[in-house]
């Protein structure tokens, strides 16, 4: 049913550009086929294919995601919905109430200022959004993705594993509302910053939860020694108290533009 997912997954050979959990495990599959909500079919199908999928990777964030298991949703009116996926500028949910058993259902969207409906079938609106998602890639941006990225340099490799060696912790919120991270510098260089990721309890504008990150400016902090270091981060759409810090993965090759450490 998504042989054009899979045949595009297939030609790109960029990591992380689509990430999906895969097919399901037969633990899984039973669960799925034996679920008492009526998904449509498209939908169920996906899942048993992909599992989770995040696709059409732009910096940290995805323009099309897809969930596994949806949540229950209820409006202002009391209509029941299931989110099942989000993009970029939108939430997608299926209508409880015309969800049937081995039919297909539409799709509907909440956008920042509207709700409508969007697609008659998710795998519709799936390769609409998929469509709309690759045409933001520009020709030659598009052929880089497909061929992949060159591998680290030495240099390169150096910077990952000095930044594995800085330790971080949040110790307080500043006067205006900074967050406050006491840093160790456990190598045996300097580095220009530090990139952690940022995660928000409650939800900006756009409907979508705040999920970003920071660049923490640590190039003073030198071998051995530890400092404090105030910044910024996102205070302008959620309270610090509201804001969760978190470690990063070890970048790959395909995380140049994201890891501010391979900035001079």
């Amino acid at each position: 049913m998504f042989e054009w997912l899979n045949e595009e997954m297939n030609r790109i050979r960029t990591r992380k550009f689509h990430q999906v959990d895969g097919p399901a495990s037969a633990e899984l599959r039973r669960a799925v086929e034996s679920c008492d909500m009526p998904v449509p079919t498209s939908y169920k199908q996906f899942v048993l294919q992909f599992g989770n999928a995040e696709l059409y990777r732009n910096g940290s964030n995805y323009y099309v995601t897809v969930f596994a298991s949806p949540n229950d949703s209820i409006t202002d009116s009391g209509e029941r919905y299931l989110h099942f996926g989000r993009t970029w500028t939108s939430n997608a949910f299926f209508k409880e109430s015309l969800l049937s058993d081995g039919d297909e259902s539409p799709v509907f969207e909440a956008f920042q200022e509207s709700f409508r409906k969007t697609a008659d079938t998710f795998e519709d609106w799936l390769k609409t959004k998929c469509d709309s998602a690759r045409k933001r890639f520009k020709k030659k941006e598009w052929e880089a993705i497909e061929k992949g990225p060159s591998p680290f340099t030495d240099h390169e490799q150096a910077i990952v594993e000095a930044r594995k060696q800085f330790r971080w912790r949040v110790v307080g919120v500043a006067p205006n509302e900074d967050l406050r991270f006491e840093i160790h510098n456990g190598s045996a260089t300097t580095l220009p910053y530090l990139s952690v990721g940022i995660r928000g309890k409650l939800r900006p504008p756009k409907n979508s939860p705040l999920n970003g990150g920071a660049f923490l400016p640590i190039a003073s902090i030198r071998p051995g020694e530890t400092k404090v270091v105030e910044f910024d981060c996102y205070k302008k759409f959620i309270a610090p108290t509201d804001t969760e810090v978190f470690a990063l993965p070890d970048p790959g090759p395909e995380d140049r533009e994201q890891y501010w450490e391979f900035r001079t």
